[in-house]
């Protein structure tokens, strides 16, 4: 079974291997080497080319002899960029009508503070509180899924001394290893993800790889070490790869990818950016968690603007909700799809799929994330 057959005609088979798939990148790209094929250029050089990008200067620095080498390998080339700039519309209403109906989960809690501030259940540090366990907030998990596989570039609009005292340094995550970017809304609102990632452009286009996450999602630290993992191992195979997309089966899907006969992406679908209802029948989705090559990215995310920008308006993205004038990541990820570089990783865990996007997700996110990091404890010291 190889990496490259899991990310294409062989996806379905994917989270079977999920556990194992660290270590099956990391022996692909030491096969890589080991046989001298692939792409094993330059780190680092600003080519933009699948071996600047992917496997790096194999030939020229030690190779990794462990999982965790590996990973610490990509730290210094890569750039995790998370998403915490805002509540959203579900959260502000959910959480005010508990607030008008005085439930206690609701008390004291700010609307207009991002909800991945939110306090849950700390899964992360079992020594935190006693029998009940501590608290800590809801984007806390996300930071922690990409903890040192890069440096952190956390987009906010405001809240940067909440986040640093309540999140960034209950997790040891020490100023010198992250960066905030306020995302600005030129006509009253964030004009989405994709214009985030633009606007901030400058701070991560020099990294070989950016890997997106949002704050509040219940992201696995095993699935974008895997991914993150893979994208390099590929591109060091020799297959040009710009963009790796995680995902997970789920019944009706409001992400759906579609799939051409060789397990290569088509499209992705995004139910809520196009104003669509949700897919119809089973199949697969992403769980907010992309893996980019940083140049390929940077080209896609300029040159969609060029072409969709309006001024005074916003975006004007054929396929987009017209009243909404946003540009997503989505979008790009359409993009690279409608290529040959874009792959998927299906090997998700089902408790991704639960994001805290309202106050009455929060006992389902506690519940998914518990199991999600029980499966990292259990992974993590074998790696």
């Amino acid at each position: 079974m190889t990496l490259s057959a899991l990310c294409s005609g062989l996806y379905g088979q994917a989270y079977a291997h999920r556990k194992d798939l660290p270590r099956l990148a990391l022996e692909t790209m030491l096969g890589a080497a080991g046989s001298g094929s692939g792409n094993l250029g330059t780190a680092g050089d600003g080519s933009g080319d699948a071996g600047a990008a992917g496997g790096g200067a194999l030939s020229s620095r030690p190779l990794p002899a462990s999982v965790g080498a590996y990973a610490a390998s990509l730290a210094s080339r890569t750039v995790c960029l998370t998403l915490l700039a805002g509540s959203g519309s579900r959260w502000v209403k959910s959480l005010r009508q508990a607030q008008n109906e005085g439930l206690a989960s609701a008390a004291g809690i700010d609307p207009e503070a991002p909800r991945g501030l939110y306090p849950v259940r700390d899964c992360i540090r079992p020594e935190s509180g006693g029998e009940e366990g501590g608290r800590i907030p809801v984007a806390a998990y996300s930071l922690d899924a990409v903890d040192r596989l890069g440096h952190h570039l956390v987009v906010v609009r405001g809240y940067e001394d909440r986040i640093r005292a309540e999140i960034m340094e209950p997790l040891g995550i020490a100023p010198g290893r992250y960066s905030f970017f306020t995302q600005e809304a030129p006509f009253g609102k964030p004009l989405g993800h994709g214009d985030a990632a633009w606007q901030c452009r400058e701070l991560w286009k020099d990294a070989d790889y950016l890997v997106a996450n949002f704050g509040g999602d219940a992201n696995s630290p095993l699935t974008v070490l895997a991914s993150l993992l893979a994208l390099d191992a590929l591109n060091a195979a020799g297959e040009r790869v710009d963009f790796l997309l995680p995902a997970a089966p789920v019944g009706n899907p409001g992400y759906p990818i579609r799939f051409d006969a060789a397990g290569l992406p088509l499209s992705f679908g995004h139910a809520k950016l196009q104003g669509k209802l949700t897919a119809e029948g089973p199949g697969y989705t992403n769980v907010g968690v992309r893996v980019y090559r940083a140049k390929a990215l940077y080209e896609k995310l300029s040159s969609i603007h060029d072409r969709f920008w309006r001024d005074g308006t916003g975006y004007d993205i054929p396929g987009n909700d017209p009243t909404g004038h946003e540009f997503a990541l989505d979008n790009a990820d359409a993009e690279f799809a409608a290529g040959t570089a874009a792959r998927v990783l299906a090997c998700a865990h089902a408790g991704e799929l639960t994001p805290a996007k309202s106050l009455v997700d929060i006992p389902a996110f506690e519940s998914a994330i518990a199991r999600v990091r029980a499966e990292w404890d259990e992974v993590q010291p074998r790696l």
